[in-house]
Parts: C-alpha cells; structure tokens; sequence
C-alpha cells in the first residue's frame, strides 16, 4: 500500500527520471529499433517476391514502409490528444481551470482534434516527407488508423477492462460512419475508399503487433507505468515507434542507393524495367481508380 501511495505521488522530476533512465531508455529504443528493422524486412522479402524486376521491387519497398508510417503517424496523432484531453478531464476536479475545463472541455476537444491534424501534417510533411504516397492512397489509411484506434480501444474495454474510454469509443465510431456518410458521396466513392482502406489491413496488423510486443515488454518490465493510464503509456510506444522511423527510414535509401551503384548501368537491369512497363503502367491504374 506504502509503494503504491509513494508512485501515485511522484513528482514531474520522479517521472523524468523513471521514463529516461539509460539502461532502461536505450534497451525499449533498441526494441522499437529491433522491430522497425523486422518490418522493413517483410516488407522487402514481400517486394522482392512480388517483382522480379530490382526497380519495381524497391518502389514497393518504399510504397509500403510510407504506408506504415502514415499509419504510425495517424495514430500517434490521434491518441496523442486522446491522452491530453483523458487526463485533463481525469484529473482536473477544482480550480479556475476546472470551472473552465468543465464549460468548455467539448470546444476544447475540438481544439485538440484540430492540433493532432496539424501534428500529423507535420510528421508526414515535415518531419518524415512522405513522397511516395498520393494524396487518395494517404487518406485511406488515415481512415485505417482509426480501425486501428478503434482496436485499441476494444482490447482496452474487453480484455484490459477499463470503461474509462467508452466516450471516446463512441466519439470515433461516429467519426468514422461520418467519414462514409456525407451529401455528395456515390456508391462508387464508397467503394473506392472501401478497397483502398482494405489493402491496407495487413499493414494495420503489423503496426498493432509492433505496439503489443512494446506495450507487453514495457508493462511486464515495469518500465511503462500501469497508473498513468493505458492511453498515455500507448501514445508513449508511439513516441518511441516515431523517433526509430525517424533514425532508420533514411537507411533503406541509402542500401538501394549503393546497390544500384554496385550494378552500375547493367543494361540487362535496363532490359528488364523496359520489360515491366507494362505492368507498372497497370499498377499505377489500379492506384488511381
């Protein structure tokens, strides 16, 4: 009971020096590493055994890894204010500020929702360019990461058994009927967004497994904090899945880069691009139906 009071009481500085401790610190950023290194390798078996040609294999390659950023970033973002928003209305209970926070804490989520947007705009154009991905493709697996926040949301209800999130819950499954349901939308749009959202599942499966094997390693190690809540210790994985993205995503440029140096002009590499045009050609239909 005395350990319990002690953590429930510590101080900015306490956290600071729990959540930044080196050995701890670096051994959960090497496995956020470790797992980023995993998922760029299935990512180029899958490539690889997808075209024969090394050109088209290496587009994929890239098409996938900022498929999966995109995804990371959507979901960071919106958890990220989730966590702001959770802790100021759980924890704030008198004050000016609560009298504040209680008149307009559903215009302040708002305000929220609107930061994470320009955050994730400033993850996928700023922090990280994403260059490979149309802007169709982008919003269809913004519209993934709200399934995948949805998930999250059903472990945290169901297996965890917390109803501390039900209104959120219920906030994005209407978000997200509202994202289908709008005036000007034909059947054919729905679709469309349907089949692109789709494609994108098994890369939603890999970024919730990415996050599991942290959020498993962190609570069974102590090193995430069971009483900061399960929301604010998820959107702390992100924080750690985002700067590995940030360190590693450069690496794969630069190995294609010195491959394609070390095949130098090869004509029979020229030969055999020539050959998949066609196919690139329908490819690119298909993602811009």
């Amino acid at each position: 009971m005395t350990a319990e009071v002690v953590i429930m009481n510590m101080s900015f500085q306490d956290y600071v020096a729990h959540y930044f401790e080196p050995s701890d610190f670096t051994i959960f950023l090497l496995i956020a590493f470790g797992l980023l290194v995993a998922i760029y390798a299935v990512f180029y078996t899958y490539s690889k055994g997808k075209y024969k040609n090394p050109q088209r294999a290496k587009e994929e390659f890239f098409f996938l890894s900022e498929r999966f950023y995109e995804l990371i970033f959507s979901g960071g973002s919106i958890i990220g204010f989730m966590a702001v928003y959770f802790y100021l209305d759980f924890f704030n209970h008198s004050g000016a500020f609560f009298e504040f926070w209680d008149k307009y804490s559903d215009y302040l989520l708002l305000v929220f929702m609107i930061i994470s947007i320009v955050f994730n705009s400033f993850l996928d154009h700023v922090l990280i360019r994403l260059k490979r991905i149309h802007r169709d493709e982008m919003a269809s697996i913004r519209l993934i990461g709200m399934l995948y926040m949805i998930l999250i949301f059903g472990y945290i209800k169901f297996i965890y058994e917390d109803n501390n999130y039900d209104m959120f819950i219920a906030y994005f499954l209407t978000l997200m009927i509202g994202r289908f349901v709008y005036f000007d939308a034909s059947f054919k749009d729905f679709l469309n967004c349907i089949k692109l959202a789709a494609a994108n599942i098994p890369i939603m499966i890999m970024g919730l497994a990415y996050l599991g094997i942290m959020c498993f390693y962190g609570y069974s190690t102590g090193y995430l904090l069971k009483h900061n809540g399960v929301i604010t210790n998820i959107f702390f994985v992100h924080l750690f899945i985002i700067v590995a993205i940030f360190f590693l995503h450069f690496i794969p440029e630069i190995l294609f880069k010195n491959k394609k140096k070390g095949k130098g002009g090869n004509k029979k590499h020229r030969d055999e691009y020539l050959e998949d045009d066609d196919e690139e050609e329908i490819d690119l239909e298909i993602l811009d139906l």
